[in-house]
């Protein structure tokens, strides 16, 4: 699988996610073409997890709003992204939740700015190729 989303977008994503103390979250819409995930715009929403230093739960009306808006374009949620303080693997709760979304994930590890994208394909966790455009 690969993804293919904006530099400006990574760019913002590490950018808030950077030396941030609770989890951060972000969604990307955009387009499934094939084995590709095109974002196409990316939406920030409030973490509300009882503790946001160590998970995340994006606020569940910010999340509906978002895929309102995305279908009311023909498009689709495509990229799941959080930060936490640790090398951007997914925890185990991370884990049941790639499960569950069966979307891209994109993990920023908020102390170091790096991160990693990964897909459950319904056998094994795998990374994904990362491919960054001038938007």
């Amino acid at each position: 699988m690969n993804l293919i989303i904006c530099r400006s977008h990574v760019e913002e994503i590490v950018g808030k996610s950077k030396g941030s103390v609770i989890e951060r979250v972000f969604i990307g819409v955009g387009l499934m073409k094939g084995d590709e995930a095109h974002v196409l715009s990316i939406h920030e929403c409030p973490n509300v997890a009882r503790d946001p230093c160590v998970e995340f739960k994006a606020e569940p009306l910010c999340l509906y709003n978002v895929i309102l808006s995305a279908e009311s374009r023909g498009l689709d949620i495509v990229l799941l992204i959080h930060s936490h303080p640790a090398p951007p693997r997914p925890s185990s709760l991370d884990l049941e939740g790639l499960k569950t979304w069966r979307k891209p994930w994109l993990i920023v590890d908020s102390r170091t700015g790096d991160y990693i994208a990964w897909f459950f394909n319904g056998r094994s966790l795998q990374d994904v190729s990362i491919l960054e455009s001038n938007c």
